[in-house]
């Protein structure tokens, strides 16, 4: 009669409790570094996404701005029979025209202003009223807005005495992210045209400053 023998050797063990430890402790250290990354990464795509946004409110609100002030002052295709038309006010936060509507003939007054849009006593929007439109929202999450004019004889200056003497503007808009960036400090100051600074802020937006010169042909 034959006998078999098993044979159990140590391939056939369970892990130890040792080995079960370290294999949870690299386990929880691979899980970390993961969650790590996916937070980072989101992080980043997040401040991006702002910075996106930031730069496209400001790209278009100097745009809508350059289009309506090269307007200013229009009186249409014919001029001899069309009223008066020109500046209605002109500050450092604040420009308003008229120009001839080619359909009627008639004025329509055109308006540009910073303003406070929640109340807290800061100004932060920037707002468009024309013939059709009252206080339209333009631009959102504006730290800085400044007209500055050059008169007819060279001057410049962001609060013109007489409206008819501006040949120019330079538009100067200083836009920020909606939301704090926890990893960005921002200690940096902005000069408008004038050279009057804004900033430093201290806080975690990013901002961008964005200029622009409109030339009054109609005035």
């Amino acid at each position: 009669m034959q006998y078999i023998h098993t044979h159990t050797g140590k391939n056939n063990q369970g892990l130890t409790l040792v080995e079960l430890i370290v294999a949870m402790a690299m386990a929880t250290i691979v899980s970390v570094a993961l969650v790590s990354i996916f937070t980072t990464q989101s992080r980043t795509q997040a401040a991006q996404e702002n910075i996106i946004s930031m730069q496209q409110n400001l790209r278009a609100a100097l745009y809508l701005m350059g289009r309506d002030l090269r307007m200013a002052g229009y009186r249409g295709p014919d001029p001899a029979s069309a009223p008066a038309a020109g500046f209605l006010t002109a500050t450092a936060s604040a420009i308003s025209f008229t120009m001839v509507d080619d359909a009627t003939n008639a004025l329509t007054t055109v308006s540009y202003e910073y303003f406070d849009s929640d109340g807290d006593d800061v100004n932060d929007a920037i707002r468009r009223s024309d013939g059709a439109t009252t206080n339209e929202l333009v631009a959102e999450n504006i730290d800085g807005v400044e007209f500055y004019y050059t008169l007819e004889s060279g001057a410049q200056t962001t609060t013109p005495t007489t409206l008819g003497n501006i040949r120019s503007v330079d538009i100067t808009i200083l836009a920020r992210t909606n939301r704090n960036d926890r990893d960005f400090s921002n200690t940096t100051t902005y000069t408008p045209a004038s050279g009057i600074p804004w900033g430093p802020y201290d806080d975690g937006r990013r901002r961008r400053i964005g200029e622009g010169v409109v030339l009054f042909r109609n005035i």
